[in-house]
């Protein structure tokens, strides 16, 4: 049944917006709207152009309505956001006009990140700021993240005003900078407005001159001198507060009366007066030109000290001077007999003070240190002696002075003839009567012949103990070193808690080496074998010893097992590399050895024997895999 056109006709407006879009978008637009229709309602589509418009739309009035509202919507927006492009553009093209006429620096700082929006021609010659293309650049030493952290405490406010910065230049002097800023937005972000300005330097040059007039005044009226100026026609043109507090209204009296200001040289003079307390005092003024930038004098420049105690002292210092010289003749026929004492003398003697300042000697301790006696005496004993020997022979003159005891100690000195010396020194204390200062007296006895015993004695012992410790046929060290070294070893790892590694080496087949070969051949053999044996050991605190018969070991501490074998693999090489012939060995023609390697950090509740029978079982495991070759064992593989 064919619906009336009444009833599904739509309103006037609707048609006639319906035709203008129809017009502009076409058959495409229809099929935009019919998306947009909400689901479940009819989707329309024109059917026929020329049909009427009743029957164009199949959709409810309700369903039309709200696609044409979504679709003015959206072209409304692109249309805004069009006019607010050109806006914005329009508006930064017409700020970037502005700024560039302006003759201060002036800089557009994004906030976010502190990059460098823009940069007029003074902001570029100012602070050396680079244009690349459309970008600006910081110059070298300056980057964004850095502009951002200054400008952060800012970041709540809408400008702020002449901030103090500084900045470096490329010659490293700091040029002051004064900073205003304003916030905008520019292309669609907020930025900084920067308005930067150094013309004010004179200003703070100003400033700094005017501080620095204001503390030489403060510093001036600190002196306790007496201070005043006056200018080339001898008026009198200021004072500090001293020369105002010790004057008290009697100026006149205290401007003494100078020569003509072309005449006046640097002066001085001293005059008697009387102080505000009543008290007499001596002062001594000195007067000075004062020049200008030219040269020319523009005044005087006057400061008066009290010296009144430097001539009560100086009065003092003479009345002393004559007592001294009474004392000096008779401290004459003292040191007279000193002097008869010391060159009567053969042994060293010699007088310092505290400084170390020689005061007295004779010629044999002169002799025993390279000097003659007048040379020696006024020298100190740091110019004298070596570092180390000055600093030993210190330590002793204090003990002497401070606790007022004698000590005795020995010293060993060469003479330029190369002739060594040994003497028993004794330091005593000393006071000089002139000045009551303490020194030391220090006497010296040659005992070189005592000492040469002594050393014969202990080189004798020495000796006797290194045979003792050494095997006599192969130099390394005996089976007695060894078990010293071992405990002593022992110990030490126990409080170090370090592994200790040990070593058995065993020469395979010597005993038909020594049937075949005779003794005296093999003695030979164990000389040469314990030569590669040293050989091998790099390090000082490792040892080589003969343990017994054919057999060495190896001490090597603060080493691991894999230490060991490293040693173990060179003893084998050496060895090769030796090649000391033995044709009735069963596995090789030269010489060989069988070697037991051991490790264990020792532990208090062990006995360094434990380590020996670990040695032990790894070279028994050696020679029964066929000898020439390493065997080991840990503290882990014998638990």
């Amino acid at each position: 049944m064919h619906t009336s056109c009444q009833e599904r006709s739509v309103s006037p407006l609707s048609l006639t917006m319906l035709t203008l879009l129809a017009r502009c978008g076409g058959c495409q637009l229809w099929g935009f709207i019919g998306r947009l229709a909400p689901t479940g309602l009819a989707v329309f589509a024109p059917t026929s152009y020329a049909s009427s418009s009743s029957h164009w739309f199949q959709a409810d009035n309700s369903a039309l309505l709200f696609s044409l509202l979504i679709l003015v919507l959206a072209i409304g927006g692109g249309l805004l956001a069009l006019l607010l492009h050109h806006l914005e553009a329009g508006s930064f093209r017409r700020l970037h006009g502005q700024l560039t006429l302006m003759p201060i620096a002036v800089a557009v700082v994004r906030k976010k990140d502190g990059h460098l929006v823009y940069g007029n021609k003074p902001c570029r010659q100012l602070l050396g700021v680079r244009k690349l293309n459309d970008r600006y650049l910081y110059p070298d030493g300056l980057c964004d993240q850095m502009v951002c952290d200054r400008l952060r405490p800012f970041a709540g406010l809408k400008s702020f005003k002449e901030v103090n910065e500084a900045r470096f230049q490329c010659n490293d002097t700091l040029i002051p900078l004064l900073i205003s800023g304003l916030s905008i937005r520019c292309q669609w972000q907020s930025c900084w407005l920067l308005f930067i300005d150094s013309s004010r330097s004179n200003h703070g040059e100003k400033v700094k001159m005017e501080n620095e007039q204001r503390i030489f005044h403060q510093v001036l009226n600190s002196l306790s001198e007496l201070v005043y100026f006056k200018d080339k026609s001898g008026v009198l043109i200021g004072t500090n507060k001293a020369f105002d507090r010790f004057w008290r209204g009697r100026v006149d009296e205290g401007i003494a009366e100078e020569l003509g200001i072309g005449s006046l040289s640097n002066s001085a003079f001293h005059t008697w007066t009387t102080a505000p307390d009543g008290s007499s005092r001596l002062l001594e003024t000195n007067c000075n030109l004062l020049l200008g930038d030219s040269g020319e004098a523009i005044g005087t420049l006057s400061i008066s000290h009290d010296v009144t105690d430097w001539h009560e002292m100086q009065e003092v210092l003479k009345s002393e001077i004559e007592k001294r010289e009474v004392t000096e003749q008779e401290l004459a026929q003292r040191n007279t007999l000193l002097d008869t004492i010391l060159s009567a003398s053969r042994d060293p003697i010699a007088l310092y003070n505290e400084h170390g300042v020689y005061v007295g000697c004779n010629e044999p301790f002169a002799r025993s240190l390279g000097y003659t006696q007048q040379s020696l005496l006024g020298k100190s004993s740091a110019d004298v002696l070596e570092p180390d020997k000055l600093a030993l022979f210190r330590q002793t003159d204090q003990q002497v002075i401070q606790q007022g005891i004698s000590v005795k100690t020995d010293d060993y000195v060469i003479l330029e003839d190369g002739t060594p010396i040994w003497y028993e020194v004794l330091k005593s204390p000393y006071r000089d009567p002139t000045d009551g200062t303490t020194g030391v007296l220090m006497m010296a006895r040659d005992v070189t012949e005592r000492k040469m015993a002594e050393q014969q004695l202990a080189d004798a012992i020495m000796e006797l103990q290194e045979l003792s410790f050494i095997d006599s046929l192969t130099k390394v060290a005996n089976r007695r070193s060894f078990d010293e070294q071992l405990r002593k070893m022992w110990y030490s790892h126990i409080r170090e808690k370090n592994p200790l590694t040990l070593i058995l080496c065993d020469i395979d087949y010597f005993k038909a080496f020594n049937d075949n070969y005779g003794h005296q051949q093999g003695d030979f053999a164990l000389r040469e074998v314990a030569k590669v044996l040293r050989s091998v050991v790099k390090r000082e605190t490792d040892e080589v010893a003969r343990y017994g018969g054919e057999e060495f070991a190896f001490l090597l501490p603060n080493t691991s097992l894999d230490g060991g074998e490293v040693v173990a693999t060179a003893i084998h090489q050496a060895l090769a590399e030796k090649g000391l012939t033995h044709r009735y060995s069963d596995i090789a023609t030269t010489l060989t050895v069988s070697l037991g390697v051991a490790t264990l950090i020792p532990q208090p509740s062990q006995d360094y024997g434990e380590l020996v029978e670990l040695a032990d079982v790894a070279l028994y495991k050696a020679k029964a895999a066929g000898r020439n070759c390493t065997m080991t064992m840990s503290e882990k593989e014998a638990g």
